[in-house]
């Protein structure tokens, strides 16, 4: 599947996804995060070439939280005054409704945000930039690792999965075997990434990554003046923002 074509550098695009969650805190209004969520995250998703992957992480992450919500306020809210349906010791109520989706838009606009930005960039071009920018080297290496980690293991647990039912690993709908699969691929997995961190560690070695001179890269730098002056500009903005919302803002 081909990707979307860049606009900005991947640094840009996780500030503007960081400063976004920021006034969705800020604000703490379901209609914003709903804005923000369909305006924005939606269209961002689909027009990354990872729709899906995005769409199935948001699924494994944020749909058991939006479900819990939606149950424990909906019918479980100790404040709710107007009962929709009454179910015994439950009760929908209007008011544990719409505490569940203040709640709810508020996590599902942090979770598309911040899983869009993180699935949809370039880790290698946002590392070049931020080794262009003079950053620790080990930090930027962490910071990749832990960037590029969940695609590597949904990878290597789809491979894994496929090699287990070639050789005859059949999964059922019962919990045992989904337990007895889960550890047929969850063993080899971990030892695997065990073994790869061991490899890559000594390879970095090899190649000097411990050393204290400078840093260069073989790529060139993506980021352009103008957009570290869009990067500046939203955060200023944001900060004055924030400040006048909690300050200077009419009761």
């Amino acid at each position: 599947m081909r990707f979307r074509r860049r606009i900005f550098n991947p640094l840009t695009e996780l500030t503007i996804a960081g400063l976004l969650v920021v006034l969705v805190l800020v604000i703490d209004d379901w209609r914003f995060s709903l804005g923000v969520l369909l305006l924005l995250v939606l269209p961002a998703a689909a027009t990354s070439g990872r729709a899906g992957r995005i769409a199935v992480a948001f699924g494994v992450l944020a749909g058991p939280m939006l479900l819990f919500l939606l149950l424990l306020h909906g019918l479980f809210y100790p404040e709710g005054e107007r009962v929709l349906l009454d179910l015994g010791p439950a009760a929908v109520t209007a008011e544990g409704l719409l505490f569940a989706l203040e709640m709810g838009t508020r996590v599902a606009a942090f979770a598309g945000l911040l899983l869009t930005a993180a699935l949809s960039l370039e880790v290698s071009e946002l590392l070049d930039t931020l080794t262009h920018r003079g950053w620790n080297r080990k930090l930027v290496y962490v910071l990749g690792s832990a960037l590029g980690l969940a695609p590597l293991v949904a990878d290597r647990a789809a491979q894994i999965t496929r090699a287990q039912q070639a050789r005859g690993l059949v999964v059922t709908r019962s919990p045992l075997s989904k337990l007895r699969a889960l550890v047929m691929v969850g063993r080899p997995l971990i030892a695997g990434l065990l073994t790869d961190a061991a490899d890559r560690s000594r390879t970095l070695d090899a190649r000097g990554f411990a050393g204290t001179g400078p840093r260069t890269s073989y790529r060139a730098d993506t980021d352009t003046a103008a957009q570290g002056v869009v990067r500046w500009g939203l955060l200023a903005a944001v900060v004055v923002f924030t400040a006048w919302w909690y300050l200077g803002r009419p009761a």
